[in-house]
């Protein structure tokens, strides 16, 4: 990335590069010449969270990709911890995350994987707006949000709410017990720095490490591990094949606490209109990629001298099965959609969901067997 002086942001650059050793300064200063008091701990992990999931839950979910709505509160509790991330204003943060999404990979994605896994992380930041190819940002394509008084409030003071939530608003709760310092170094710059680097986490690591299970069109990547740095973000595959389900991890198992944070204040009233991308639709998209990844195999074993004619054969016999399973989940998908239509209820479609499912695993079953038949056959021996 070639900078010149005049285009780097010194501000972010400096705070960047500053703040994680005033953030280890300040824990090695508290344990050697105080205490972590147990208040001011549990407050930390109540700003690593509060904070994380306003930019997962509100930033990103909500305000971004509008997977759900929430009422007023919501939004200004969204804002108002989400500034203590130090990630910009929602309508700022968003406009660089719908173009991450519309241009993803290339060019005109503000933080493209492709540029390397450090400028994904953080050197994109490192850019004055309006400068190469970093853009101003254009209010037009943000309507939707500039139309909300929460939003243009943060967006015109972010500044000052940014400095009073971060810091301020820690050491001042910390000072009740009388640990300002230690609210002010460890629930402030300390957790505004972890924060920061777990989120940044999503777009450099979840476009980096894990699995396609969904699709391969984009470099994002599904993986637990991530999910437990991101607050759930890491189920990043899916997000990006279905940026408007207000879930990342789509099974219960799956750690995914902005999910569950959702879905808790849905029972509340305080959050509705939960989106979730139909069965139907998400189990097809996984068949699509078993179909690529049998192909591909297909076509790097049948390269293999004199291998061609095997694979070939092989591939003719298993895909008459897939074929047929196809079909039959074609059948049942196009029921559920009709279904769905009509507004029958999720317990009317209950019994017609688990035969999707059944469908859907024996197509994967049986295109991992032909897999495994086409990997494991040798190449023939020559006369």
């Amino acid at each position: 990335m070639n900078l010149s002086w005049k285009e780097v942001n010194w501000t972010t650059v400096l705070f960047l590069i500053i703040s994680p050793f005033v953030a280890i300064g300040g824990i090695v200063y508290i344990a050697v010449y105080s205490e972590f008091h147990p208040a001011t701990i549990a407050l930390t992990i109540f700003m690593i969270f509060a904070t994380g999931m306003s930019i997962t839950g509100g930033y990103h979910r909500l305000f971004s990709h509008k997977s759900y709505e929430a009422n007023k509160l919501v939004r200004w509790l969204y804002t108002f911890f989400g500034s203590a991330a130090l990630e910009m204003s929602v309508i700022e943060w968003s406009y660089d995350h719908r173009n991450h999404h519309r241009y993803v990979d290339h060019d005109r994605d503000p933080y493209a994987i492709t540029k390397g896994f450090w400028f994904a992380h953080i050197f994109w930041l490192f850019r004055k707006r309006g400068t190469g190819d970093r853009e101003n940002v254009d209010l037009n394509l943000v309507q939707d949000l500039w139309k909300d008084p929460v939003l243009r409030f943060q967006h015109k003071f972010y500044m000052p709410v940014a400095i009073f939530s971060s810091f301020v608003f820690p050491a001042a709760i910390a000072a009740l017990w009388g640990d300002f310092l230690g609210g002010l170094l460890i629930a402030g710059v300390a957790r505004a720095v972890w924060v920061q680097q777990a989120t940044f986490c999503i777009n450099s690591v979840c476009h980096h490490l894990g699995t396609q299970p969904y699709s391969d069109r984009h470099t994002a990547r599904d993986s637990w591990i991530t999910a437990l740095i991101t607050y759930g973000e890491g189920y990043h595959n899916y997000h990006h094949e279905f940026p408007v389900d207000y879930r990342n991890g789509i099974r219960r198992w799956q750690y995914d606490p902005t999910k569950w944070l959702i879905f808790a204040l849905s029972k509340l009233g305080m959050t509705w209109n939960l989106k979730r991308i139909p069965d139907e639709k998400i189990l097809a998209s996984k068949m699509e990629m078993q179909e690529k990844q049998l192909a591909a195999l297909s076509v790097k074993k049948a390269q293999t001298t004199g291998f061609a004619e095997g694979v070939a054969a092989m591939r003719e016999s298993g895909e008459k099965t897939l074929v047929r399973i196809q079909e039959r989940f074609d059948e049942l998908a196009k029921t559920m959609k009709e279904m769905r239509k009509a507004k029958k209820s999720r317990t009317e479609m209950k019994g017609l969901r688990k035969k999707l499912i059944r469908t859907y695993r024996l197509h994967e079953q049986k295109a991992v067997e032909l897999m495994r038949q086409i990997s494991s056959e040798r190449t023939p021996a020559t006369a």
